[in-house]
């Protein structure tokens, strides 16, 4: 075979070779394309813009509004209410971001008599985005106290403190009220003291109702609130209340307690038989008794009187009586008489 045969036929070959790798190399991928839009025009803006995309790429798309505008929801080849979606680019797609006005509210603050509002101030405030958390901030004059926040406080995160935030979800009017503050000076007497709130002078706002706690030392007993007791609750009990509407000076007063009642023991003994007796009883009360037996005891555990008086007359003829006071088991008064019908009788005075 000559040499140039043999190169026609490898020249051949290649030429074979190429086609058939060419006929079996793949294609290149398919290439899809991204268009986004904004709706109203000019109410935000999308992240990536758009653009030609090979077939399988995921896209992360994010919407941000313009000022005054809230993303409202995707439309088109995509959906959903998040401002931040991903796609896969398996076809041409179109896109549109929906953009909302965002609403706004206005606040209107004012106060009463006694302080004001520093922060934002007094006054209307017009024109809070939706969901604007704005702070506030009461200042009382002297000799005043700042009470609540009062009138569209629902959306007030603690109408109690003179600082706090309202969340604007509406139009709101507001009002920092304030009231006079008086001082509560207390003190007690020997004897006791008072728990609650103490003793001491104590600032209160006006109409507040202070609780009132006496306590009385072992021994004492407590008696009564004087001083500025007009609107006090029950002047008598240690446990009671006062209402604050002036500068007020009060004490709890205490005294020693009564010594217990004594045990007193009226005896009737003797020889006689049979007597009749007259006696005071406990409650200073007189009682009689015939044909009493003796010997004869009469007891009483609680002498509340402070005369003591028993007597006894022989109903016989003959025979002696005896009568014996006994205050707290000790002999304080006795008498003997004998013979028929006679009278004995003894006293004591406690005074």
């Amino acid at each position: 075979m000559s040499k140039k045969k043999l190169a026609g036929i490898v020249v051949g070959c290649i030429i074979v070779i190429i086609i058939i790798v060419a006929i079996a190399a793949p294609g290149p991928e398919p290439t899809y394309t991204l268009s986004v839009s904004v709706s109203p025009s000019g109410t935000g803006s999308v992240s990536p813009t758009g653009g030609e995309y090979e077939s399988g790429v995921q896209l992360t798309l994010t919407a941000s509004p313009a000022s005054g505008y809230t993303f409202d929801h995707w439309s088109g080849s995509a959906s959903g209410t998040t401002s931040t979606i991903t796609i896969t680019m398996d076809s041409d797609k179109s896109i549109t971001a929906n953009f909302m006005i965002m609403a706004q509210y206005d606040l209107a603050i004012e106060s009463t008599t006694g302080g004001n509002v520093s922060a934002p101030g007094e006054g209307l405030f017009p024109n809070y985005d939706a969901g604007t958390v704005v702070e506030l901030a009461a200042r009382a004059e002297e000799g005043y106290h700042f009470v609540e926040w009062a009138g569209d406080v629902s959306a007030i995160a603690d109408v109690y403190d003179a600082e706090s935030t309202i969340t604007m979800n509406g139009d709101y009017s507001i009002t920092a009220e304030f009231v006079p503050v008086y001082d509560l000076t207390i003190s007690s007497s020997a004897g006791g003291s008072v728990t609650t709130p103490g003793e001491g002078t104590f600032t209160y706002g006006d109409g507040t109702v202070v609780d009132l706690r006496a306590s009385a030392d072992e021994g004492y007993d407590f008696v009564d609130w004087t001083g500025d007791v007009g609107t006090i609750d029950w002047v008598t009990y240690r446990s009671t209340t006062i209402t604050m509407d002036s500068d007020k000076s009060i004490a709890a007063n205490f005294e020693p307690e009564p010594p217990p009642a004594p045990e007193v023991e009226y005896k009737i003994t003797g020889s006689a038989s049979k007597v009749f007796v007259t006696l005071n009883n406990a409650s200073g009360g007189t009682e009689q008794f015939d044909n009493v037996s003796i010997p004869h005891t009469y007891t009483f555990e609680k002498f509340d009187d402070w005369f003591l008086y028993v007597s006894a007359q022989n109903l016989g003829e003959w025979g002696s009586v005896t009568v014996t006071i006994y205050l707290n088991g000790e002999v304080v008064a006795t008498s003997t008489s004998s013979g028929a019908y006679v009278i004995a009788d003894a006293s004591y005075s406690r005074l």
